[in-house]
């Protein structure tokens, strides 16, 4: 059975192996992904205790099989009730359609609800049905979104 709980730390390196499965079935044409392992490792080191971060696992038999990042927004003028934003949410193949992908959402409703967050917001690639659906099914509305990158 797996857990849900915060990333734990001898953990982080089978992160890359989650987001690798993505990318190869959704941007594949793109060229392979390599992840900038020591660079992520600093990264989690300087983030994991900042309250406006929550990194999420899925664990079983120690294998990680789930993953997510969670950024807390807050508004500086308004003063808003925080706003949670998905950044990564990945399950591994061989586990999906378990409830792994639930359970991490509803991990992170829970926690949106005990900091009084109001919503969750989070990006899906268009051509991802399954996680489209799936977030439909969990009763996410669906909006559009703009983006540039910077160079």
């Amino acid at each position: 059975m797996f857990k849900i709980g915060k990333l734990e730390e001898k953990f982080l390196l089978q992160v890359p192996d989650l987001i690798k499965q993505y990318h190869d079935d959704y941007h594949g044409e793109f060229g392979t992904l390599e992840t900038n392992v020591e660079g992520m490792i600093k990264q989690y080191a300087r983030l994991k205790d900042d309250s406006h971060y929550l990194f999420v696992q899925a664990v079983e038999n120690e294998k990680l099989i789930g993953f997510a990042e969670v950024c807390v927004n807050e508004d500086l003028v308004e003063q808003q009730k925080p706003i949670l934003m998905i950044w990564d949410l990945r399950v591994d193949k061989s586990f999906r359609g378990q409830g792994i992908g639930t359970a991490i959402m509803d991990y992170i409703e829970q926690y949106g609800k005990r900091i009084d967050a109001s919503l969750v917001f989070l990006g899906c690639d268009n051509e991802n049905l399954k996680a489209r659906e799936f977030y439909r099914h969990l009763k996410y509305g669906e909006d559009f979104a703009f983006y540039k990158y910077l160079d």
